[in-house]
């Protein structure tokens, strides 16, 4: 079953780079994912984002506002599926 990573943005440089990161990191771990990029701030407040860049996995939010690398995604990944 492919893990849904839910991705909230507000278009800024951060987020854009941050997402591309995201991507990048779930590829090189070959993890089986789908990103689910949300650009609403509807969305944002129904899921309790308020600052961007946001990661959300299995209901829980793993990023909020902070810039991440490659290798910080792996991070967050990591802690996620050994959890």
């Amino acid at each position: 079953m492919a893990l849904q990573i839910l991705f909230f943005t507000a278009g800024c440089p951060r987020s854009q780079i941050t997402g591309k990161n995201l991507k990048k990191a779930v590829d090189q771990m070959g993890l089986d994912a789908t990103i689910e990029m949300i650009d609403d701030p509807k969305l944002h407040k129904e899921h309790g984002v308020s600052a961007f860049p946001g990661i959300k996995i299995d209901g829980q939010i793993l990023n909020e506002g902070d810039f991440r690398s490659v290798e910080e995604c792996k991070e967050i990944l990591s802690e996620f599926l050994n959890s």
